[in-house]
């Protein structure tokens, strides 16, 4: 009698029991993954909202209150919290400025800041008259 070639029923059951949990190692990771290029998403929409936010106090060049203020931004079709809190300089004539930023999640008013920074502002230099200082002489 010939013996026919081909894979037992233990080999098979071996070689699904592998597949499976290969499939399901590749699952996690890739879920994974999936969560991490959310997180680092919310975290770059963060900054750019927290550089908008310094961009925005240093442009306009006023001597910013002390004090807490908290703005929500849509960006997205999706709301972002910004709480912005000055409080006075280590030294004189200077602003410390701290940013957290966070997603609102929907139907909440939780939120938690997923990008955080803080600066320094001087005082803003005064107003110079845009005429030439009379008291320069220009002549050789």
């Amino acid at each position: 009698m010939k013996r026919e070639s081909g894979f037992t029923l233990i080999e098979v059951l071996v070689a699904l029991g592998i597949l499976v949990f290969s499939m399901m190692a590749l699952m996690q990771s890739i879920s994974t993954a999936g969560k991490h290029t959310l997180m680092l998403d919310e975290h770059t929409q963060g900054y750019l909202l927290a550089s908008n936010k310094l961009v925005e106090l240093q442009v306009y060049q006023e001597w910013p209150k002390t004090g807490t203020q908290t703005d929500t931004v849509e960006v997205n079709q999706r709301n972002w919290r910004v709480q912005t809190k000055v409080t006075e300089g280590p030294y004189p004539g200077t602003r410390r400025v701290d940013i957290e930023v966070g997603p609102l999640r929907e139907n909440s008013k939780a939120w938690e800041p997923v990008y955080q920074t803080l600066t320094m502002l001087g005082a803003p230099p005064e107003v110079v008259p845009s005429q030439a200082n009379p008291q320069v002489n220009h002549e050789g």
